[in-house]
């Protein structure tokens, strides 16, 4: 019988392997009946059974039944094409099929040729080869250790095992060395993930961007924060990890996490790196914040709710007689109860809740005091002053000069 833990597990697994897919742009798979997957990869992918034969779904059963567990084995193809297959448990992770490099002249007849394949599929490889996204390797290996850690499992290798198919066979221990750091490198660098995800499983902002500091200074064959986009994608899912470990509902973490994932689109792939670095530190302090406020309250599950409500919009007009509909109470009880357990009324705790967000963005944003008040719910951007010089004894535009990081 599955359980509300098992099912939430299998979940949160399917949302990170549809992050990675967005990602790179290829096919993300966890399952648990196998058997039936490789039959799909094979009816979607294999362009031809007798060209083709690594893909067919028989040799690719024989190479998950002797892979070594918790290896993350990436699989080159005489084609052209690679993908990635890793098992833990009773599952399997399949990344692709994707490429390594663009389709150049000549890239293809070459194929052919040294293949011995008749040049009467050369238009249908050409089309065939062009449909899947060129992807790095390493980006491949780290989204894989990625979704492993993210399961509750580890890659024991701290690298990418890459297996070269031969005359349609695929043996799990032949192809190149495997491309890993040292053992002393991988188990500093685990440490370290387990510091930032202990730290904000905690609220600890801190000590979590002092652990990312950390990582980031290890050596680059080794640490995905040096790759744009992809290592804050990755922070991103451990984050969301560690917040859930640290108590933080569901939903408080979907919000935060949709917010970044948003705002991540908006940035693209910078080689900016102190943007990078300041989008990475602003995300984990939010969860940190949220993990620590959540945490720390003594309040009922309806307080809480109301004010993981107000929180996570605080752009909308909040009212109280929404609220109480919205979680089945009056809005009488709901309004006694708010006051009794925080002391202060939903209106002016979510004044409150605004000055501090609108305050958090000044001292780390180059927004302007318009768009921050218009984020945080105001629209009239003199009536935000007032509201902030009452909260913060100051202007937002002499707090931003005062607190800019």
């Amino acid at each position: 019988m599955t359980t509300t833990s098992e099912t939430e597990a299998e979940r949160s697994l399917e949302a990170i392997s549809g992050v990675l897919a967005e990602v790179l742009s290829c096919p993300v798979v966890v399952t648990t009946d196998i058997a039936a997957t490789l039959e799909a990869f094979e009816a979607a992918h294999c362009l031809d059974p007798g060209i083709q034969p690594a893909f067919t779904a028989t040799t690719l059963r024989g190479f998950v039944r002797d892979m070594a567990p918790q290896i993350v084995h990436e699989i080159l193809e005489p084609l052209g094409m690679a993908m990635v297959m890793v098992r833990w448990d009773d599952r399997l992770l399949l990344i692709g099929p994707y490429t390594h490099e663009p389709m150049h002249p000549g890239v293809a007849e070459e194929a052919m040729s040294r293949l011995g394949i008749p040049s009467a599929h050369l238009p249908v490889y050409k089309l065939y080869r062009t449909r899947y996204a060129i992807v790095d390797a390493e980006h491949a290996h780290r989204a894989a250790a990625a979704l492993l850690h993210a399961a509750g499992s580890e890659d024991l290798l701290g690298g990418l095992h890459q297996v070269e198919a031969e005359g349609g066979t695929i043996a799990p221990g032949h192809g190149e060395a495997p491309q890993s750091a040292s053992f002393t490198v991988i188990e500093e660098r685990y440490r370290l993930e387990r510091d930032f995800m202990d730290a904000v499983a905690v609220g600890d902002a801190e000590q979590a961007l002092a652990a990312l500091q950390r990582l980031a200074g290890m050596p680059q064959t080794i640490s995905y924060l040096n790759t744009p986009f992809l290592g804050t994608t990755i922070l991103r899912i451990m984050a969301r990890v560690a917040a859930q470990r640290g108590g933080l509902p569901p939903a408080t973490i979907d919000a935060i996490s949709q917010e970044y994932a948003q705002r991540l689109h908006r940035i693209g792939h910078s080689v900016d790196a102190r943007r990078t670095v300041g989008f990475t530190a602003q995300m984990v302090t939010d969860f940190c914040r949220h993990v620590r406020r959540h945490r720390q309250r003594s309040y009922s599950q309806l307080v809480r709710q109301v004010t993981d409500e107000i929180d996570l919009h605080l752009s909308h007009h909040v009212s109280t007689t929404d609220l109480a509909e919205r979680l089945g109470v009056s809005a009488s009880t709901l309004a006694r109860r708010f006051k009794t357990e925080t002391g202060l009324t939903v209106a002016a705790y979510t004044a409150h809740a605004r000055a501090e967000r609108a305050a958090r963005l000044l001292a780390t944003t180059s927004q302007s005091v318009r768009e921050i008040a218009l984020f945080v719910g105001y629209d009239d951007p003199n009536y935000f002053v007032k509201v902030f010089r009452a909260a913060h004894g100051m202007t937002p535009s002499a707090y931003r000069g005062a607190h800019a990081e």
